[in-house]
């Protein structure tokens, strides 16, 4: 294959990612805290050593997925043990399987334990760091905007711990809609200014109708790609039809 299909392939690889990446969008714009993820690609400009006027190629280049940190819009559960995450900082989660994550989705639940888990069953941290339980006989909980906890004598329980983190954006999506770092450390710092609100959840950061539609033009664009590669392939085999011996 010549350098022309080496280009189209190559475009068109990345081009069926970004479909895919557009795809687990739309698939979780219903996703409570969901962050959506873009696909980046960059040109690599090569010197093709060829003694044309054609003497360098550009390629497209992989830079990975990057998260949309952006807020969702919130709306009311009236659950009391739902909670959204107002301006900056994220929750603190630790799944069933020990990972520490952080994440926007506050659609709490209390286990037959009395641990405050998410809709998946992981554990809530508390601003230690530690998972969050509620002991039997509390009664209705509230919450107030710092994230504090107390039962239904007033006495208290937990704070939910608000955290911040750097370099969130090419953290890699655990379990919908928590994030963690590629090298699964989570260093827990502590928000300086958490604010919550109780009864709210957060959304899905998508546009469904805006991912939709680029979604479309990938496709058009990989099919572009496509048939470029197909062309360069057929010139290159009725050039080796020409020049084969008769």
């Amino acid at each position: 294959m010549d350098n022309i299909g080496y280009m189209a392939i190559s475009r068109a690889a990345l081009l069926q990612r970004a479909t895919e990446v557009a795809a687990n969008n739309i698939a979780n714009a219903n996703t409570d805290g969901f962050r959506g993820s873009e696909a980046v690609f960059e040109s690599m400009v090569v010197d093709t050593g060829s003694g044309s006027q054609m003497r360098q190629m550009s390629y497209a280049v992989d830079r990975g997925t990057f998260a949309d940190l952006s807020e969702g819009a919130l709306y009311r559960t009236s659950n009391p043990l739902d909670v959204a995450m107002v301006g900056d900082g994220w929750f603190g989660f630790m799944t069933q399987t020990g990972q520490t994550a952080l994440g926007r989705a506050g659609n709490f639940s209390m286990s037959a334990q009395g641990d405050l888990v998410t809709a998946s069953g992981d554990y809530v941290l508390d601003e230690s760091g530690a998972p969050i339980n509620i002991p039997p006989g509390a009664g209705d909980v509230e919450i107030d905007r710092t994230g504090l906890i107390t039962d239904a004598r007033g006495d208290q329980i937990a704070r939910i711990g608000t955290f911040q983190a750097q370099d969130m954006g090419n953290w890699t999506q655990l379990g919908g809609a928590m994030l963690t770092p590629r090298d699964g450390v989570v260093e827990l710092i502590p928000a300086l200014e958490p604010d919550m609100a109780q009864g709210f959840v957060e959304r899905s950061n998508v546009n469904p109708i805006m991912e939709m539609t680029k979604m479309i033009s990938l496709q058009r664009q990989y099919e572009s790609a496509m048939n470029m590669a197909n062309v360069s392939d057929d010139l290159r085999k009725q050039t080796l039809s020409r020049l084969a011996p008769t």
